[in-house]
């Protein structure tokens, strides 16, 4: 009887529409997130897993046309032998959050992402550098928990290139890349209404 009320009570949850999560025009979203995806450290190395958290900020112009702009960094890292390489992305992030699903306090949303990742290796040679491109496309959720505060996910890919150079010209190139696949978190919301 318990798993009867409780499946009654899910799929009223979700099936029956509601007011939208909306946003007023000019909201800002602040998120702090922690993602897990795997490291790859090129072909005769072994990889890892990739950890971080990241910090976010999205900005909502017109609350009616579903876009949002914003920036995010923070830090991610995987290990390649006994060697911990680490990645500072500046992201760059587009997203659209549809309308058409009704569900209260729950906001959908598809990300869009491109930047760039520093890298930092443990052992790095004088003169080299380290670095690459980041991308990535997501769908993300946030539930509203009070007027400010959400929790916070993105489920998807995300590529960041930590790949280096070398002075050494039997070694020309160090490898490495990250890939994340989920993250968790919290958002803020701030709006002037």
């Amino acid at each position: 009887m318990k798993k009867l009320v409780i499946g009654i009570f899910l799929s009223i949850a979700f099936i029956v529409p509601a007011a939208a999560m909306e946003y007023a025009n000019n909201t800002i979203l602040f998120n702090v997130t922690f993602g897990i995806g795997t490291f790859s450290a090129g072909e005769y190395d072994g990889g890892s897993v990739f950890l971080g958290s990241s910090l976010s900020t999205d900005w909502i112009p017109n609350g009616k046309n579903g876009m949002s702009y914003g920036i995010e960094t923070g830090l991610l890292g995987g290990k390649k032998q006994n060697e911990n390489i680490l990645g500072i992305p500046i992201i760059f992030r587009i997203g659209w959050h549809p309308d058409f699903f009704k569900l209260e306090n729950i906001d959908i949303f598809i990300l869009g992402k491109a930047g760039w990742a520093l890298g930092l290796w443990g052992d790095m040679d004088e003169g080299s550098t380290s670095g690459g491109i980041v991308c990535g496309v997501n769908i993300g959720g946030s539930y509203a928990l009070t007027r400010m505060f959400c929790v916070y996910t993105e489920i998807g890919y995300n590529y960041y290139g930590l790949a280096r150079n070398s002075n050494y010209p039997e070694y020309p190139l160090g490898y490495g890349s990250g890939k994340t696949y989920m993250s968790v978190g919290v958002s803020l919301k701030f709006s002037k209404e």
